[in-house]
């Protein structure tokens, strides 16, 4: 298990975005809140103090604007999203959220998990896909958890509907500072040759490279996804895409986007003791063989750390796995 400082650890220094004041966000992802289920390398039984704990070092923190970026619930079971909005209640900035694959239906659910539009009258203030600005910042979110025809109810990849990506042609043509946001990740942090194969595939989007074509017209720089669970940076072009960390399970951390002048600079942020943390870590481990190989990338970024430097030429001390080019 790698130390992390209570102050957190620079993940990543990237020349854009750029803003003319300061803007802090702040992105929680996989909260996998459950109030009815114990154990499995999430520790379940801890999830609820694991975002209350969370919370509560965001608000310190004082960001303009929270993103929750999916799977908020265990399973989209209704109790654990009302268990979610009393824990979100003590959140003192604005924020927004959108659904993870573990907060829709699923053809395996033995729940009514409620539809997409309650997610949204919930913790969107809009339908998504949706553009929330702030400080110079267009955040724009996407829900890369559903589609109209209802075919990813039997799997836990995503993609992004047809016509969130006419919406997302015609929103980039006019946002200044666009900074996208989905749960699914745009970018694998491996190479081909393993995306394609199970249980590899369930992390990226279904339709990455339409989706990747879109934002590099417009020059996006920035995408923040999660889901995956491992923190990581991958660079395409022009973009990075931001890999959050688990909320609920090792290295039990959230990130700080700090935008200014100067470029951005993203910090991992733990929100339990060293001890919380082993504990965490010790359940991946006895988890799966798939757990066994988050643990080994999680330590690998957390000790090549920042993946990115903008400030230094760091390219060849940074691993492989973290600079792998995504391939159109």
């Amino acid at each position: 298990m790698v130390p992390i400082d209570a102050d957190g650890i620079v993940l990543a220094r990237l020349a854009r975005p750029t803003t003319e004041r300061p803007v802090r966000l702040a992105v929680l992802s996989d909260l996998h809140v459950a109030t009815r289920a114990r154990g499995t390398d999430r520790l379940f039984h801890r999830t609820e103090d694991r975002a209350a704990a969370a919370i509560e070092s965001i608000n310190a923190a004082d960001p303009d604007l929270v993103c929750f970026d999916g799977d908020l619930t265990k399973d989209g079971e209704p109790w654990n999203f009302d268990r979610f909005d009393e824990l979100v209640a003590e959140l003192e900035a604005p924020f927004v959220a959108t659904p993870g694959n573990h907060d829709v239906s699923k053809t395996s659910d033995e729940h009514d998990t409620p539809p997409v539009s309650s997610f949204e009258d919930r913790y969107a203030p809009e339908s998504l896909p949706l553009v929330r600005s702030v400080g110079g910042i267009d955040l724009v979110v996407c829900n890369s958890a559903t589609v109209p025809d209802g075919s990813l109810e039997g799997e836990h990849r995503g993609a992004l509907s047809r016509a969130q990506l006419e919406w997302l042609e015609t929103t980039l043509q006019v946002v200044s500072n666009p900074v996208v946001a989905f749960h699914h990740n745009l970018l694998p942090i491996l190479g081909s040759d393993l995306v394609e194969n199970s249980p590899w595939q369930t992390f990226s989007l279904q339709n990455g490279e339409t989706v990747f074509e879109v934002l590099d017209r417009y020059d996006v720089p920035l995408v923040i996804s999660g889901h995956h669970h491992v923190p990581a940076t991958v660079s395409a072009g022009s973009l990075t895409q931001l890999i959050a960390p688990a909320t609920c399970a090792y290295p039990l951390a959230h990130l700080l986007i700090d935008i200014d002048a100067q470029g951005t600079t993203v910090t991992l942020v733990p929100h339990a003791t060293a001890a919380d943390r082993r504990e965490s870590h010790d359940a991946m481990c006895a988890g799966p063989p798939l757990r066994h190989t988050f643990v080994r990338l999680i330590d690998e970024t957390l000790t090549a750390a920042p993946l990115v430097d903008a400030t230094a030429d760091r390219t060849e001390s940074l691993p492989t796995v973290r600079r792998r080019q995504f391939q159109s």
